[in-house]
């Protein structure tokens, strides 16, 4: 594997530019600063921890362009030149970073440290089913796959290890049964709880009961668990949610949840989507889930309706099975969703912005861009010839009470995103996974699943750093600071 290394957190220094370095200007330098520079550390431009003549004439080669863009504005100017002039000198001790892989055919976790060097690694008792998240104490939690469950689809689940800090399994737990499995993300909660996608299966009868037309096998939901351990291989389960509580159809007035679509855009229509996927009765195919602790809702995203819904969190279990209650007054019922319009009859292709989308998250409070909603567009479109992935950050409408917008006739906001990386030629990952993470340094950390490639974009889109991984069984990487000994990150 290929790895570039990083620094990290430069403070900025005031120190005396010595008159020597004016030589070294005049000799054109035209080092791809894009390459090695850091977002956490701008005026290092060629990632060597000091800031020095060579960084100042890699700046001034690239000038009135993007290479030498130490702000992040997209532009070398005297800003960036002063930001340079005022950093000049040894870079100041690092707060330890850490990358998290988790490989889908191993049985492993690694951390890499900002040198590109394995600090930790920790053995699951098999692959994992998406991403390892770190809590503050640097407890690890690692969905894995467990081949025991019911419920056998794509990045398949069942099984959640919580290893301590010092590397020891202390919780083991079967998220798996006769009624539902879990499967691809989790989410970990503030409160130490853990949020899980399930599948719950239903027979082709109830799918028939409920309005689904020409289903011909049983039909895969989803659920969202919130789990509480209680024991090595113990848990509760605390709160719910259904999404066959939440649904519509406009096929037969003598069924439930009889209505026009257009005008229920807070519920799902059963027959949008098709059922099977990979010989099973996966409808839904939830991938990613992330929680919002300001506004206590949660994003999830689905593959095969190519879109995000957000959901209140505030509600009981039982309210999260009706149409109100909560914080926002609507039950369980979809608060927003975004990027395929025409699944609730309000759009047509002209307006859909995901060809298989994953990995919806929160950008968290304290970041540029907080409350939004970044998701991974695989770009998976029609045909083989125009595929290319990208990342877009959205801001939902929200009134100033909180509640989301939405026309009485035109489907949700916004119009386009607000940040996009990725165009056609640029980056592709494959139909698969992939995702992305905002960073504390207000950077993007993008995985692509089917080369391995992990990198780091700026605001501008520059790459600042890039890692090629030797397999590419990664579902997405996450980053990880340790800030006066709490481990921080998405």
């Amino acid at each position: 594997m290929t790895i570039q290394p990083r620094n990290f957190h430069k403070q900025s220094r005031v120190g005396i530019f010595p008159t020597a370095v004016i030589a070294m200007i005049a000799a054109s330098h035209s080092a791809d600063i894009s390459q090695s520079a850091h977002a956490t550390c701008p005026p290092d431009l060629n990632g060597d921890n000091i800031v020095d003549g060579v960084d100042l004439a890699s700046l001034l080669s690239n000038w009135g362009g993007s290479g030498g863009d130490v702000t992040g504005d997209g532009t070398t100017d005297g800003s960036d030149l002063a930001s340079l002039l005022g950093g000049w000198g040894q870079c100041p001790a690092l707060d330890p970073e850490w990358l998290l892989v988790t490989t889908t055919n191993t049985t492993t976790t690694t951390a890499y440290d900002s040198a590109g060097l394995v600090a930790k690694t920790w053995v699951g008792a098999a692959g994992g089913a998406s991403v390892a998240y770190l809590r503050g104490d640097g407890t690890l939690v690692r969905p894995t796959i467990y081949m025991g469950g019911i419920y056998n689809g794509a990045a398949r689940g069942g099984r959640i290890q919580v290893f301590n800090a010092a590397g020891t399994i202390v919780n083991d737990l079967i998220v798996s049964n006769a009624e539902y499995g879990h499967h691809h993300d989790i989410c970990l909660m503030p409160n130490g709880n853990i949020l899980c996608i399930v599948w719950e299966g239903h027979t082709q009868a109830e799918g028939t009961a409920i309005g689904r037309v020409n289903l011909t096998s049983s039909i895969w939901s989803e659920s969202i668990l919130e789990i509480q351990p209680t024991g090595y291989s113990t848990y509760s389960v605390v709160w719910r949610w259904n999404l066959w509580d939440h649904l519509v159809q406009d096929t037969n007035a003598a069924l439930p949840n009889y209505a026009v679509i257009s005008t229920k855009p807070e519920l799902v229509n059963i027959n949008a989507g098709s059922v099977s996927a990979q010989g099973t009765g996966d409808w839904i195919h939830m991938n990613s889930i992330d929680y919002n602790p300001v506004l206590d809702q949660i994003v999830v995203s689905s593959r095969k309706l190519n879109e995000f819904w957000v959901i209140d969190h505030s509600t009981t279990t039982a309210e999260a099975a009706t149409h109100t209650g909560g914080a926002r007054g609507r039950g369980g019922d979809i608060l927003y969703r975004w990027g395929n319009p025409a699944t609730y009859d309000r759009g047509t292709t002209a307006n859909q912005f995901f060809f298989v989308v994953h990995s919806a998250t929160w950008i968290d409070a304290g970041l540029p861009g907080a409350g939004n909603i970044m998701a991974f567009c695989n770009g998976d479109r029609a045909g083989s010839a125009n595929d290319y992935s990208t990342v877009m950050e959205i801001i939902p409408p929200r009134d100033s009470s909180g509640n989301y917008l939405i026309d009485p006739v035109l489907s949700f906001g916004p119009s386009t995103p607000a940040w996009t990386y990725g165009s056609p030629n640029q980056i592709y990952g494959g139909a698969v996974q992939c995702g992305a993470f905002r960073t504390l340094n207000n950077t993007t950390l993008i995985t692509l699943t089917n080369s391995g490639r992990i990198f780091e974009v700026n605001n501008a889109g520059a790459v600042i750093w890039n890692r090629d991984n030797a397999g590419p069984n990664i579902a997405r990487a996450p980053r990880y600071r340790q800030v006066n000994g709490t481990w921080v990150g998405p």
